[in-house]
């Protein structure tokens, strides 16, 4: 649950500012007082959201990665199963993308000796 006054200041705040910084400022430069600073020091990961700021987790980076990995790993396996899904345009991207990877394994052909 969002609470509306840590959501006015946060529309008001201007997220341009290093990362490690604590330190929050208006939208025209201005500080917030201490006690809107302790506010917005305190809004949730809900609250940001909401106003439309990127909330960084690296957890859920995590997690999306080994996701990809593990669907990689189906998806390289049974493609034919996938085709019918592909759109057009995805499907020539895919044959070009066949092409490229093709060309550069025959610099790598069996070697002789």
């Amino acid at each position: 649950m969002t609470r509306p006054d840590v959501m006015v200041l946060l529309f008001d705040t201007n997220f341009d500012r290093p990362s490690d910084s604590h330190v929050f400022r208006r939208l025209d430069g201005r500080l917030f007082t201490e006690e809107e600073q302790a506010m917005l020091r305190d809004a949730t990961a809900e609250e940001f959201q909401a106003a439309g700021v990127h909330v960084h987790n690296p957890e859920a980076d995590e997690a999306t990665r080994g996701m990809m990995e593990l669907l990689l790993k189906y998806a390289l396996s049974h493609f034919e199963a996938l085709v019918p899904f592909l759109t057009d345009e995805d499907l020539l991207e895919y044959d070009r993308l066949v092409g490229i990877i093709a060309a550069g394994a025959d610099q790598y052909g069996p070697r002789e000796g």
